[in-house]
């Protein structure tokens, strides 16, 4: 009776070691899939980061406003379609590139860029997803900062939902596109001024008379100083009685 109940005794011991062995594997492999989902969204937050390019003559874009914090100075561009589309109560364009320079002690310390484009919201994994838009930081030599953690740019950005996940959204409406185009420097008389006005011919026709005669100091010939000098002022009263 002994060495059947051993028998079986044994029996049951080797089954409970298997069926515990077979779920520590179980949990092995859960902890080990749970690190390459998150390896996963890793690879894709840097791959997104690396769509967004260094914006080259971005300077020549518009400045629309500068932040000034104590040392630090902060000059923000972006493109005069983008600033239109603002002020006239339309989304922010595809294609649309936000340049922020940062200055400490006035030396170009980093450069800061977003940019929306169609479609790169899916980049991301959803809690880093800020419609449209990936961002980039770069360094002063326009090289990347891959020590700067881009998690913190969405962070930052998506409290302005609202607004376009654009934190200076008001600067670009309030903006007077006129200092850009420097449509506010450019004076008439300036335009005019190089308009040819030797061959022209200034006389006054008096219904009395049966010829035109000369203006200006009885029958004298005006010097050319002078006859351009009257066009321009005619040429002004025509513009500005438009």
């Amino acid at each position: 009776m002994k060495k059947p109940l051993f028998t079986f005794l044994a029996l049951v011991m080797s089954l409970a070691l298997t069926a515990c062995n077979n779920n520590n594997n179980d949990t092995n492999g859960i902890s080990q899939k749970e690190p390459s989902g998150d390896t996963s969204q890793q690879e894709m937050s840097e791959f997104s980061r690396e769509l967004v390019k260094f914006p080259e003559n971005y300077d020549k874009g518009v400045n629309y406003t500068t932040v000034n914090r104590g040392n630090v100075r902060e000059e923000l561009y972006t493109s005069q379609e983008a600033i239109e589309a603002v002020q006239n109560g339309q989304p922010i364009p595809d294609d649309t590139v936000i340049t922020l320079e940062i200055y400490r002690n006035e030396k170009l310390d980093e450069i800061f860029v977003m940019e929306k484009r169609a479609g790169w919201a899916d980049q991301n994994p959803p809690e880093m997803r800020n419609g449209d838009w990936l961002y980039q930081e770069f360094n002063g030599d326009k090289s990347v900062d891959y020590e700067e953690d881009t998690g913190r740019c969405f962070s930052c950005h998506a409290n302005q939902e609202r607004d376009d996940f654009v934190n200076t959204l008001d600067e670009m409406k309030k903006y007077d596109l006129e200092d850009f185009t420097g449509s506010k420097d450019s004076s008439t008389e300036l335009q005019n001024a190089g308009i040819p006005t030797n061959h022209w011919k200034v006389k006054a026709v008096d219904d009395n008379l049966e010829d035109s005669r000369d203006i200006l100091h009885g029958n004298r010939l005006m010097e050319d100083e002078e006859k351009a000098g009257i066009i321009q002022k005619v040429l002004l009263m025509i513009h500005f009685n438009q």
